[in-house]
């Protein structure tokens, strides 16, 4: 894979200070050139409490790097801004997010890119001006993901926002709500940063002892990343075994809904299953008993770690609520 290189500068940020915010963190370091992120070395490159203090927060986003190489932020098509936006160590950038709102934003973190944010070894999905993929192909959407629906300023709405571990992850990161409702109800800090790579189950059984053919999958992608026990059966190889998501113990792994479930014909056999039966733990084929599951529980129980884990994963904030989102936590 591709070494990082030159230098890319990031996007300037204003001085206004978000709700009068000041995130006291972490601060400036110097960047170094890198193979790339090291599989269990994406931690602070100095101790937190000794890096200066970040500007006040601008927006109702920033999203910051404590990671000891260089990182770049892509994010959906949907959000206006500048696409992957490098962020070196101590680095961070304010996102101006519309006062309208933004709906179904997600951002999420690239590694080991060249000097234009391409060929990267892991983050180029195809999606978040990563089209076209490179020679080798697209990569397998497995980031760890920040996603949000920010709400109009001022509005009644809710702004909602989650971690997504539902295709899997790269790097450890923590989400943590400023200003207005922030530790409210479920608008609370989320601490992934104990997502590292050696934690990534080897052997995982997909079938449930039910398979057992699959009863022995590593999840690991070569040293870049998790992937999910969903996506390591339905994308093709040389990742996942590329097999349908309607065919269990696929169904029950990714839990596809095609159907409604009020109708009473969401079921194994049309290849759709309920929110409710995803999450049975009586069902020995339920993703909540697989390795990866158990394991995003663990260290990160505010995360969605399957599809319908909204127990775990979904967060609601009052419509202003800003967020601080750090790689390498």
């Amino acid at each position: 894979m591709n070494k990082l290189v030159a230098f890319v500068a990031a996007a300037g940020c204003s001085t206004a200070s978000y709700q009068g915010v000041d995130d006291g963190a972490d601060g400036d370091a110097v960047a170094t050139e890198t193979d790339g992120a090291p599989s269990d070395a994406a931690g602070p490159d100095v101790p937190p409490d000794a890096r200066a203090p970040l500007p006040p927060q601008t927006s109702r986003l920033r999203i910051v790097s404590a990671c000891a190489f260089p990182i770049w932020i892509a994010h959906s098509n949907n959000v206006p801004g500048e696409q992957n936006v490098r962020l070196d160590p101590g680095g961070y950038h304010d996102y101006a997010i519309p006062a309208g709102g933004l709906a179904s934003a997600r951002f999420w973190p690239k590694v080991g890119c060249d000097a234009n944010a391409r060929n990267c070894r892991i983050g180029d999905s195809g999606e978040g001006g990563g089209a076209p993929c490179g020679p080798g192909g697209c990569h397998p959407p497995i980031d760890s993901k920040f996603e949000v629906t920010f709400a109009a300023i001022g509005s009644s709405a809710a702004t909602f926002y989650n971690l997504s571990l539902v295709d899997g992850y790269t790097l450890p990161f923590s989400v943590v709500p400023v200003g207005n409702g922030a530790g409210a109800g479920s608008c609370t800090a989320s601490d992934c940063s104990m997502l590292t790579l050696d934690a990534c189950p080897v052997a995982e059984d997909l079938g449930g002892s039910v398979y057992p053919a699959y009863a022995d999958r590593s999840l690991r992608v070569a040293d870049v990343g998790c992937m999910s026990p969903c996506k390591a059966w339905t994308y093709p190889a040389p990742y996942g075994l590329h097999l349908p998501e309607s065919q269990d113990p696929g169904l029950h792994l990714c839990c596809p809904t095609p159907i409604d479930p009020g109708t009473g014909q969401c079921t194994a056999a049309n290849g759709c299953i309920t929110p409710a039966a995803c999450r049975a733990a009586s069902d020995p084929l339920s993703v909540v008993h697989t390795d990866y599951v158990q394991l995003v529980h663990a260290r990160c129980p505010t995360a969605y770690a399957y599809s319908y884990d909204d127990d775990a994963g979904l967060h609601a904030c009052p419509a202003d609520t800003g967020f601080r989102v750090e790689f390498c936590s």
